[in-house]
């Protein structure tokens, strides 16, 4: 083996290009990539036996209800758009979780503003209590609006009884 000026190791028999029993031979760098036969596909439409493409599938519009057999002048009948189509699956969508949010959005509003409106706080505990039984799958978001919705309930409540002692301690003085 030889060494070049780098140091490297020059392979000891170079491959020939102009060798036909050589896979690199053959195989042309610049050459378009295979065509996608998906993309003539169209998206929103059911396979259709005998359509014009030949490919059995198509737009199942009035000329395919004449193929099939239908009556001219009368498209085949669809299944309605929410439905899938015969082989795909439906999405599976997550709830969204929606009184889960509100619970904490309202608990947060009621830390934001020290607990002096009541509304936020009714708020968060009222939907709390009913996103942990309509949507477990938001529970800890539920228990957040829940914790803040008594904990700012609770200081109005510590809040109005200290105010009441302190006034009826000024009034018995009287």
């Amino acid at each position: 083996m030889a060494k070049d000026e780098d140091g490297g190791h020059e392979p000891a028999a170079e491959p020939s290009f102009n060798d036909p029993n050589d896979p690199r031979w053959s195989q042309n760098p610049h050459a378009a990539p295979p065509r996608n036969p998906y993309l003539d596909m169209p998206l929103d439409a059911p396979p259709v036996a005998g359509a014009p493409n030949g490919r059995g599938y198509g737009f199942a519009g009035q000329d395919a209800g004449q193929r099939a057999g239908a009556q001219p002048g009368h498209p085949q009948q669809h299944p309605p758009q929410g439905y899938p189509q015969p082989g795909y699956p439906m999405p599976v969508q997550q709830p969204a979780g929606a009184l889960a949010i509100v619970s904490l959005v309202t608990g947060i509003i009621a830390v934001l503003t020290g607990g002096m409106l009541i509304l936020p706080q009714i708020a968060a505990v009222i939907c709390g209590h009913l996103a942990l039984k309509r949507e477990p799958h938001m529970r800890g978001i539920a228990i957040a609006g829940l914790v803040t919705g008594y904990l700012m309930l609770g200081f109005i409540l510590l809040g109005t009884l200290f105010l009441i002692t302190v006034f009826s301690a000024s009034m018995g003085s009287w």
